[in-house]
């Protein structure tokens, strides 16, 4: 694989691949030491992207386990993709459809039911600044 050449889905079976072929992968590894949990992202018409999340709350309760995504587009420590910067209006687009996804999926992608996502720009709980 070239360094132009995006990775290809993930064909373990384990996250489902949507009829408008996005995938969401938990690479089962913080975004960077001490950040958040990585995922990558594949979507038609995007390069491949990594999103950082954690849960809102360290001990959530069964009604309320929401969901904290950050860092949309950032490299990931080791990965031979490069960050992505998408517009405003883009990155609102990337944002609706993620927690659409992880709405439909949240097994696959955090082992537990959720009950929304939210998405910061800085996440002081993970940022180390």
């Amino acid at each position: 694989m070239n360094q132009n050449q995006a990775p290809d889905y993930d064909r373990s079976g384990r996250f489902p691949i949507d009829e408008d072929g996005w995938q969401v992968v938990d690479l089962n590894r913080m975004l960077y030491p001490g950040g958040p949990h990585a995922l990558r992202v594949h979507a038609p018409g995007l390069p491949p992207f990594h999103v950082g999340w954690r849960f809102a709350n360290s001990s959530p309760a069964p009604t309320d386990n929401r969901i904290v995504a950050s860092h949309i587009g950032a490299k990931l420590g080791g990965s031979p993709l490069p960050p992505a910067n998408f517009s405003p209006a883009m990155l609102a687009r990337i944002q609706e459809r993620l927690r659409i996804y992880a709405m439909l999926h949240p097994l696959p992608l955090f082992g537990e039911r959720i009950s929304g996502v939210d998405f910061v720009v800085e996440d002081p709980m993970v940022e180390i600044f």
